[in-house]
């Protein structure tokens, strides 16, 4: 019978390439209009990173850098898609502060070899703001009278607060959940965080999936 931590690298894998279904979904099925071209976009890079970092893994080759640049791009993606859904333009001085924050972090906070727990709880943070701050909008915006499950942005929107709220807990224990051997509820805490991302991908798959019915 395997055990828990079993468990737990089995769905790690498959969070590993969960990108893969919307990914797919946006290729076939969704419009490519903005803002969605564009989160397409990055969507197929953190993918092929995620690829990346898994065969690296795999040979133990230490990755770290790659997460920094995975949350780089992650939180940049998700900053520019709300621009463009609140203010219909990107604000790059948010761009901006986004990758002076995550350069200071891993450069003169938290080593570029190690995880970098701490930009990943502050982008979980930054995505539950922008996520909360586009349901407030929604909710003052009287022009739009689409039914709430047929717009694939507040789809996408419950997808990403899934994502941060499940892997908020992970990356605020990261420390803790990577040093040791992974044995025990606490070690394997890392399980919050992959199904989490295995659902914000469904959840945003369906998401692409409406941009082509409304």
């Amino acid at each position: 019978m395997p055990s828990f931590r079993d468990i737990v690298f089995a769905v790690s894998s498959v969070s590993d390439v969960a990108e893969a279904l919307p990914l797919t979904v946006w290729l076939f099925f969704a419009k490519k209009k903005q803002p969605y071209l564009l989160l397409g976009i990055f969507i197929s890079i953190l993918f092929l990173l995620k690829i990346v970092t898994l065969i690296t893994a795999v040979q133990h080759i230490n990755n770290m850098p790659l997460f920094h640049l995975l949350a780089l791009i992650e939180i940049t993606a998700i900053f520019i898609f709300y621009c463009q859904l609140l203010f219909k333009r990107i604000k790059w001085w948010g761009v901006f502060i986004l990758i002076v924050f995550h350069v200071l972090n891993a450069f003169f906070i938290q080593n570029i070899w190690t995880f970098n727990s701490l930009s990943w709880t502050v982008d979980m943070i930054i995505i539950i703001g922008i996520g909360l701050q586009y349901f407030y909008h929604i909710y003052n915006d009287e022009s739009d009278y689409i039914p709430l499950q047929h717009r694939p942005d507040f789809v996408i929107t419950i997808g990403w607060l899934i994502y941060a709220a499940g892997s908020l807990f992970t990356y605020l224990m990261g420390t803790t959940i990577l040093t040791g051997y992974a044995e025990g509820f606490l070690k394997n805490g890392w399980v919050f965080q992959t199904v989490s991302n295995i659902s914000k991908d469904i959840i945003i798959s369906y998401g692409f999936w409406l941009t082509n019915k409304r």
